[in-house]
Parts: C-alpha cells; structure tokens; sequence
C-alpha cells in the first residue's frame, strides 16, 4: 500500500506551529480571573468606577489651601536619615508678653486700631505676572484708603507704612528679615496700645482659587474677641465687594493655627505666640479679600472702585466690633460723694463793757458758811445773790 507523503508533513507542521506559538489562538478561560485583563467586562469596569474617590467640583467650590504668604515661616525638613551628632543646645527663647486684660480693652472711646499694610520692598507678597499686580502695592493702596475713613469717624490711627518701606533693616528678602520686620510692627502696636489690629493682605495660590478669607488667633486670653472682630470684618469685606459689583465667594472665618508647615510655629507671627517672638496684646485679624493669583480676581483688584470698597468694608466691621464691645464697658465708678462744708463755730456772746469791776470770789474761811437765814435781812426786803458785792455803808450811817 502507497502512503501519501503530503497530508503526514501537513499534520507534521500544524503541531510544529502549536508548540512554537505561532498563529492565533482562543484564550483559555480560567476560573480565575486576570489580574491585568485585556477587556474587561461592563461589571470590572463597574467595580473600578465605584472604587474610584468622586470628581472633584467645579473650580470655583473647590476648597483650596490658600497660599499663606503672610506666614513667615520655613517648611520644616522632616529626614528619615540619623543625625550627624546631638544638635547643640538652643538658646532659651525670650519670654513673651503676658496677654493684654480684658478689663483694659473694655473702655469707651476714643478707640486706637493699628493698620497694617501686609509685606513690602523686597517682600511683594502674591503675584500675577499676567496683570503686573504685586501684593504689596494692592495691600498699601486699600490701607491709605481706610486710615482717612477711620481718622474721619474718631478713631486714633497707626499704619505700619505709608510708602513702600519697612520698620527694620531689609538687606534681603529672608526669613530672617521678614519675621524681624513683623515683629517691629507688632512692637509698634503694642507702644501705641491700640485696641485692635488689623492687618490687609490679598491672597496668593492655584489660579482656580477666588474668594475672600479672614484669620484669627482662637488661642488667646481674647480669643472671643478675636474671632468676632473676624466675623464682623468678613460681613462688612463681602457686603461691599458685592454691592461693587462682585458676587466674591465667601471662604468664612479660619483659625491661623497651622497656616503653613512649620510645626514650630503653629501661628501666624503677627497674631500669635510663636516661640521667641513678643506677641501682639490686643485682638487682630488678618483679611484675604481675593487671591491676586487668579486672574479675574486681579481684573477686580485693578478697579480704583473696587479698592475703595474693600477700605469700606474693613471700616464697616470695625465699627461694628466697637458697637458690639461698648455694651461690655462697665459704667464708671459714681463720684465719691462730695462732704458738706462744716460751718464755722459761732462765737460766745460777749458782755458789754461796765465801769464796775468784774467780781471776785469771796475769800475762803476757815469757818464754813452758815446756811441762810429763814429770815430775810432787815436791810432789804429782796434777797441779793451771794456771787454779787453789794456797795459798803455810807458815811454818817448808824
């Protein structure tokens, strides 16, 4: 029997081809599935949706960090390698103030506010390169607007600049230098014993980032005062940026612990307690009205118009925080009552001079004095006081 040669190479070359690889082939299915699928099903792709954290929202309710410019400190370095040695001691930090008494906030007016316009020279705080709008300058310019509004309604006023200067050396823009020029300012604060600060800042961050922003220092002896002095600035900032025209996103009252990232100082320096700095003694806030990081923010601040209203509505919350704080003052102490003027003591009568001599007394006898007689003396029919000396006999008498 003839074999046929061509169907036996075929068969040959198909198991060839199979155990090489070669051609395409069914996937096998496993009970198992794949860790890395090529196509996977409606329901994985169902599974990884719900695994998935939620979109965030839109840019404009997006709860961003700010850009904390006006906290003056490093980020702290944290390193998993072991030190090169034990660090050397550090010196003792200066003890700060103790906080102001209430009793000494509690007063009537006039009432004294510190303004201070944020950062400066070298320090120009946020930025927008697109605009050219530097914090610093927006800062001053709603500063110099406020201090008239103030000084015209009765208050005594203090500004930490007028110009674009700086309280202390400013050689270079380091941390060094900033935190000393925040502690002059606050020195001066304290000389002048104002009763609140407010410091004006513009905010700095992600472009997607608007909105207004008030700080406060809860950890303090006047922490209440503090947080309502906030509170009322907020109101009064976003009443007047809308009435000009801007729906400005409310971003609240914050604390300013932990602004930025340097646990040693837990605070803002110019509302704080840091360690080694002299702190403020009175309540203060410190005001991001909008983020000059975002442009249509920055188009706003640009508006002469819109400047004027936020100094507006810093005043409008300062006087509504004096309105809150008088009902607190205790009235004053009465006047001691006034003593009734004792009137002078009125002198004896005196007799009207006589030509008789004045009376002596009898002088004194070894015999006491008989009683008087139950019978009135032959010589007169009155009876004569015995104090008196009657005239002696006249002459011839018998």
């Amino acid at each position: 029997m003839r074999l046929t040669i061509a169907p036996i190479v075929a068969a040959v070359a198909v198991v060839l081809l199979s155990a090489c690889g070669g051609g395409e082939q069914e996937p096998v299915r496993s009970a198992t599935p794949s860790p890395l699928p090529a196509r996977p099903v409606n329901v994985e792709m169902k599974a990884v949706e719900t695994a998935t954290p939620p979109a965030e929202p839109p840019p404009e309710e997006v709860s961003v960090e700010s850009h904390y410019h006006h906290n003056e400190g490093p980020p702290a370095i944290v390193s998993s390698e072991p030190e090169a040695g034990p660090a050397a001691p550090a010196a003792p930090a200066a003890p700060p103030l103790p906080d102001r008494p209430i009793a000494e906030l509690l007063h009537p007016p006039p009432y004294t506010v510190f303004v201070d316009a944020g950062h400066g020279t070298l320090d120009s705080g946020a930025a927008n390169g697109a605009f050219g709008l530097l914090e610093k300058d927006v800062n001053l310019d709603v500063a110099t607007r406020l201090a008239p509004l103030l000084g015209a309604a009765g208050y005594n006023v203090y500004l930490s600049r007028w110009g674009d200067y700086t309280q202390s050396p400013f050689p270079t823009n380091t941390y060094e230098n900033r935190r000393d020029e925040i502690q002059a300012r606050v020195d001066v604060a304290n000389t002048v014993h104002a009763d609140i600060l407010v410091s004006i800042h513009h905010n700095g961050g992600p472009k997607s980032a608007r909105g207004l922003e008030i700080y406060y220092n809860p950890d303090r002896s006047f922490g209440q005062y503090n947080w309502t002095l906030a509170d009322l600035t907020r109101q009064g900032v976003v009443n007047h940026i809308r009435s000009a025209g801007y729906d400005v996103p409310d971003r609240g009252v914050k604390n300013d612990a932990g602004v930025c990232c340097n646990p040693a100082n837990p605070h803002s320096w110019i509302l704080g307690t840091n360690d080694g700095f002299r702190p403020s003694t009175m309540p203060g806030t410190i005001g991001e009205a909008m983020f000059v990081s975002n442009d249509y923010e920055a188009q706003q601040l640009w508006r002469p118009e819109m400047r004027q209203a936020i100094a507006e509505g810093y005043k409008a919350g300062i006087d509504a925080y004096f309105g809150w704080l008088l009902p607190q003052v205790p009235p004053p102490p009465p006047p001691p009552p006034t003593p009734e003027p004792t009137p002078p003591p009125t002198p004896a009568p005196t007799a009207a001079p006589t030509d008789t001599p004045a009376p002596t007394p009898p002088s004194p006898s070894s015999t006491p004095s008989q009683g008087p007689s139950p019978t009135p003396s032959s010589r007169s029919a009155t009876p004569t006081p015995s104090a008196m000396r009657l005239p002696g006999p006249s002459p011839g008498s018998t």
